[in-house]
């Protein structure tokens, strides 16, 4: 079975219980109609609001959608939005979503290192989120299409868990070695990678993109807990000892946790 097959599969299986987890107390959609801008991390906002100050009547495509938080979020910003990911089921549990609070979205199955059912040139904005970097095997692949689906001028904005973190096991409290950080995989059964920095901007520029900025950031008290690497969860029980956002309490706030970028395809 091919790689990107067995990815496919494993979310598939899991997309029911993942959508239960983020969206079955509804708590969640009722943040992202009340303040939209929430959909993404504090240090990004600045970001996406700089590249598109209008977002109302913008195209914007988000491969990979996963919760799809992104989606909805652009969506009540007033874009016109597709949401495309590999898993027919996270699809449909999206879509379902979308259908019932009458949010009118775009949903696509397809692969994002091929986007074949997208035209050319056809977006203002291609954007992903935290965790999509991790399931592609072909960086330049992948944004190559970002670039061919995008107008001239049109732009491609990311975040994306640190490299500089990935060499460390986040199972545990203390900070501990799992992996060097030159290791960039296939890990694990279900194909995983661990891009670096380099990784990323080499691929980017080499798709036809000039970089215009690019933030290391912390997670902060008002960021989802989809963007926050710091919270306690039942995969994560940690007594922490004080602030968990002061570096002095807990060593994992002293690592930059996001890596944004903003790039632009040439006019």
């Amino acid at each position: 079975m091919k790689a990107t097959d067995i990815i496919r599969k494993d979310w598939d299986d899991g997309s029911d219980a993942y959508f239960q987890r983020t969206y079955g107390s509804g708590d969640l959609l009722d943040i992202l109609t009340e303040t939209p801008e929430r959909a993404f991390p504090e240090a990004m906002w600045p970001v996406i609001h700089s590249a598109l100050p209008d977002l109302r009547g913008k195209r914007v495509c988000i491969p990979s959608s996963g919760d799809n938080v992104a989606a909805f979020g652009l969506h009540l910003l007033g874009a016109r939005v597709t949401s495309v990911d590999l898993s027919a089921r996270q699809i449909a549990n999206a879509k379902a979503i979308a259908v019932a609070r009458g949010w009118d979205i775009e949903f696509i199955c397809d692969n994002s290192m091929e986007l074949g059912k997208i035209g050319d040139g056809a977006f203002d904005l291609v954007y992903t989120s935290n965790g999509v970097h991790v399931w592609i095997s072909n960086l330049t692949a992948m944004y190559r299409n970002f670039s061919r689906i995008l107008k001239p001028g049109g732009h491609y904005i990311f975040f994306e868990t640190h490299p500089a973190i990935r060499p460390f096991d986040d199972r545990t409290y203390d900070i501990k070695i799992k992996k060097d950080y030159e290791e960039i995989g296939p890990f694990g059964e279900v194909p995983t990678y661990g891009w670096r920095t380099q990784d990323f901007i080499n691929a980017i520029i080499s798709s036809g993109f000039a970089i215009r900025e690019m933030r290391e950031f912390h997670s902060t008290r008002s960021d989802l807990r989809s963007h926050n690497y710091l919270y306690v969860d039942d995969n994560n029980k940690f007594n922490w000892p004080g602030d968990t956002y002061d570096w002095r309490n807990n060593p994992w706030a002293a690592l930059p946790q996001g890596l944004g970028l903003c790039a632009q395809k040439a006019e």
